[in-house]
């Protein structure tokens, strides 16, 4: 699949036209690699664009205005093709819009522009989605990038900004649904210390309203990451569950995977995102690499 790299003095950014997935994100200053190579071991994507669903839905299926659909984990976004619109050394546009297919399982007529702009150590990702229809549209949006790790993840933790004491957290069982309750997490100074038996039992999903930044640090390594989520409501942890894999996924949400057995209309889901007839949503993530 056709890949294309934007640039500046400080970072090289890979980009897949298959679902506008992120492969790489290198240091011109000493070649280091930010986000996961895929490795099928351990999980075979990079940081794929989730919508217009996240996580799975329950037995694969949801309904609008009562009808009954079908819905593959995660959505359908990040295994569609998508066109440049614009093309610079440190900018890149790219656009997807439904299609006959797409409507069988998602019944809307939508255009999603991504928008990667590098700014020194910046990585900008500007999203706009785009209802074409002459009725409400609702869904769920998520960034799902994986991050290298050099050493084991008890060397690294989560620093949250501002520096809350604990995280509302939306526990998942089975995995990987909700089950409706919420729990609380206690923070550090605002730090979450990470470690692999923490995520064996699945992902952990968590409540970031009053959230602007969450950086991946280590107390072994000088590279870290800081995401700028202030648009995002929910942020997910995930590393693939008993591998202790090299990498840990840093997930900002704008939406939430289904309760365990329950079947609901879309607009009734807990976290759903809602566009009126012939109107858009624009967010933004910005990625700060160091």
């Amino acid at each position: 699949m056709k890949q294309v790299t934007i640039e500046n003095d400080v970072l090289a950014i890979k980009v897949a036209l298959l679902g506008a997935e992120v492969q790489e994100v290198k240091s011109l200053k000493d070649n280091f690699s930010y986000i996961w190579y895929a490795d099928a071991k351990y999980w075979g994507r990079h940081a794929p664009v989730l919508f217009p669903f996240i996580g799975r839905s329950y037995e694969n299926k949801y309904l609008i205005d009562g009808k009954e659909y079908n819905m593959k984990q995660h959505g359908f976004l990040r295994d569609r093709v998508f066109k440049i619109v614009d093309k610079q050394k440190n900018k890149l546009v790219l656009q997807h819009s439904a299609t006959e297919e797409t409507k069988l399982v998602y019944p809307y007529s939508y255009t999603v522009t991504i928008t990667y702009t590098l700014e020194d150590t910046y990585l900008h990702i500007n999203y706009e989605i785009d209802n074409n229809d002459a009725k409400d549209m609702y869904y769920s949006f998520g960034f799902h990038p994986g991050f290298n790790l050099n050493s084991d993840l008890s060397n690294y933790s989560l620093q949250f900004e501002p520096k809350l004491n604990s995280l509302p957290t939306l526990l998942v069982e089975p995995n990987p649904f909700r089950n409706g309750k919420i729990a609380d997490t206690q923070l550090q100074n605002g730090k979450l210390e990470l470690n692999y038996p923490m995520l064996d039992n699945g992902v952990k999903i968590y409540d970031i309203s009053d959230i602007k930044t969450v950086s991946l640090i280590s107390c072994r390594d000088a590279h870290q990451v800081t995401e700028d989520i202030a648009d995002f409501p929910y942020l997910a942890v995930w590393s693939p569950e008993n591998k202790k894999a090299p990498f840990l996924c840093v997930e900002p949400f704008r939406g939430l995977p289904d309760q365990y057995g329950k079947t609901i209309d879309i607009k009734d889901k807990l976290g759903e995102q809602h566009i009126a007839a012939n109107s858009n949503d624009q967010f933004t993530v910005s990625l700060n690499f160091k």
